[in-house]
């Protein structure tokens, strides 16, 4: 450590881009984050993945904030979900899994981004429609799923899921492990 603080890295998920015809170049996803004046911008994999560094900038809110901005430049609704380098770690380590379950599984672990945590009762009626195919589990501003025949093989409703909770963006654990290991925090 040479001193001097580690810049204040966010990550930043966004709902719905570079699917079905909602197609963005990089150039053209990091332009806001750019005109913003936010620094060390990047995108990660062409599917909305964006990001920054924060050095002192408020951060609170800025999901609403993007929201707005984003889909003013990008010409449709666009739904941000941010996060600090620290808090994606504790998301994904460890995982509520266990070693049993990740060995007999097809499908990758995911993680479902929340704008806000859910309240208990809302969190039991998710429950409540997750079959033993799946395995799901809430902490906090996300949810993390492990699929046992892979997302699209699963019957868990994940439509009904996001009327429960609000909007919502889903990852692979790996994408979230695989930035942060390329971009640190």
């Amino acid at each position: 450590m040479n001193g001097t603080a580690e810049p204040d890295r966010r990550f930043v998920f966004l709902r719905a881009v570079n699917t079905g015809s909602r197609r963005l170049t990089n150039e053209a996803l990091l332009a806001p984050f750019i005109g913003r004046g936010l620094d060390q911008v990047a995108a990660y994999q062409a599917a909305g993945n964006v990001t920054f560094v924060a050095d002192g900038r408020e951060t609170d809110g800025l999901d609403s904030r993007l929201d707005e901005v984003l889909s003013e430049a990008y010409g449709f609704d666009v739904s941000a979900f941010v996060r600090s380098g620290a808090e994606l770690s504790a998301a994904i380590d460890p995982l509520p899994f266990s070693e049993a379950q990740l060995a007999s599984t097809e499908g990758r672990a995911q993680i479902t981004f929340l704008r806000d945590e859910p309240h208990a009762d809302t969190i039991a009626e998710v429950m409540a429609l997750v079959s033993d195919d799946d395995a799901v589990a809430f902490r906090t501003r996300h949810w993390l799923w492990l699929p046992r025949q892979g997302v699209g093989a699963s019957q868990l409703p994940v439509a009904r899921i996001e009327q429960l909770v609000g909007t919502m963006t889903m990852r692979t654990i790996g994408t979230v492990q695989r930035m942060l290991a390329k971009f640190g925090h």
